[in-house]
């Protein structure tokens, strides 16, 4: 199974192709991909996040989770679905097991912590295909994530404007407190992810929260992290960005009480022979991480 292969030992790219193959090996992969073939599907180009009704919960308090895509930290709710996903876990202080549920559960989570301390929920979705028919909207999507670098190399390959294909995967990741929320964010496993490097519920993140992107085993500089933050009071959802250093850190400027949903873009190549059997001639990576900054009634 592909989530027995050790991270730091695969190539991040092989890995997401060795998910496919265990999906494929059941048929589910196949289907799921020949469902978006030549079709510019349109929330490609959006985030994809986990959003829980509460960030902090009592110990024995229901955990209630959506998954959602869209933008601007709006967007729409989706069900269940085994097929739609290669892992969806839970790890907490006793380590991490699988997310149970129904197919068209909505929301997607509905489980009651055991422990309490930090839970760190992780959702790695199937690889699927878009196909951009329209000129220009290639060149939005990139230049919106900061990727100017892809454009360049689109023209030098020799690619069209519009008319070719683009895998993608998603990677979505959140931050629960139950009681005390003590714990350590982690790496579940994600070939592309964003890991906090200080407890948002429990630390003093007063100079904002450090996070570090990973791609594969290895930390990833120059990425674009867009920041999405929903204020405690209401009102209009605040954008900002920032870019990873050299060691992949970012630092996230903070306001307590409200919610954040942070979303990074990364494009790769893939290899000529998955460029021939899949007609994707780029494969976007996106991961999310959502989290409430600090405990409720602090």
């Amino acid at each position: 199974m592909f989530l027995d292969l050790p991270i730091a030992k695969t190539e991040p790219y092989t890995l997401i192709f060795a998910m496919e193959d265990v999906m494929r090996r059941t048929n589910v992969f196949v289907v799921i991909l020949m469902s978006f073939m030549a079709l510019a599907h349109p929330v490609a180009a959006h985030e994809f996040w986990l959003d829980a009704q509460d960030y902090t919960l009592d110990v024995g308090q229901e955990l209630l989770v959506d998954i959602r895509v869209g933008q601007d930290f709006k967007g729409n709710k989706y069900i269940f679905n085994p097929k739609q996903f290669y892992d969806f876990s839970v790890t907490d202080l006793n380590g991490k097991v699988p997310i149970e549920g129904r197919i068209g559960d909505m929301p997607a989570v509905r489980m009651t912590p055991v422990n309490q301390g930090l839970q760190v929920l992780n959702h790695i979705s199937t690889a699927q295909l878009l196909t951009y028919e329209d000129d220009g909207k290639f060149e939005s999507f990139i230049l919106d994530k900061g990727m100017d670098w892809v454009l360049e190399e689109h023209v030098a390959r020799g690619l069209p404007a519009f008319g070719f294909g683009e895998g993608y995967s998603r990677f979505a990741k959140s931050l629960i407190a139950v009681g005390s929320g003590a714990g350590r964010d982690v790496r579940t496993g994600m070939p592309f992810e964003l890991v906090a490097q200080q407890n948002p519920y429990t630390e003093d993140i007063s100079d904002g929260l450090p996070v570090r992107l990973f791609w594969g085993a290895n930390t990833i500089s120059g990425i674009q992290i867009d920041i999405f933050r929903r204020p405690a009071g209401g009102g209009e959802i605040v954008k900002t960005i920032v870019v990873t250093d050299d060691t992949g850190l970012a630092i996230i400027p903070i306001i307590r009480g409200d919610v954040y949903m942070l979303n990074a873009t990364h494009m790769i190549k893939p290899s000529d022979d998955d460029i021939e059997r899949t007609t994707a001639v780029w494969h976007s990576l996106w991961a999310s991480l959502t989290f409430k900054a600090g405990l409720t009634g602090e």
